[in-house]
């Protein structure tokens, strides 16, 4: 566990000396827990989005439908307000510029 720790440290402190730590900021190596409270179960049956309101076209996706979307890759790093920060991390989904173009958001 405390090479864990001094492991952090070091990756902190590297990470730091190449700019990319704003100041204040702390290195994380897992996602703190961001809810409180139970997560609400999901049931792909009732899921669904929809995107309307200023559209040319209201358009909704049922789970199965949005699981059949092109997927995008993006590796980022994030910094919290919180004082921590997650360096390289790596997501997979829908865009929602490709949500919006479906849609034809109006001006």
């Amino acid at each position: 566990m405390l090479s864990n720790i001094f492991g952090r440290r070091e990756d902190e402190e590297r990470i730091r000396k190449e700019g990319r730590l704003p100041p204040g900021q702390a290195l994380t190596n897992r996602f703190p827990v961001l809810h409180y409270g139970p997560v609400p179960p999901f049931n792909a049956a009732t899921w669904d989005v929809r995107v309307f309101g200023e559209v040319e076209q209201e358009v909704r996706w049922t789970w199965d439908e949005f699981s059949k979307l092109p997927r995008a890759k993006l590796k980022m790093d994030i910094h919290c307000v919180t004082r921590w920060s997650k360096f390289d991390t790596e997501w997979e989904g829908v865009t929602i510029d490709d949500l919006f173009a479906a849609a034809g958001i109006t001006p």
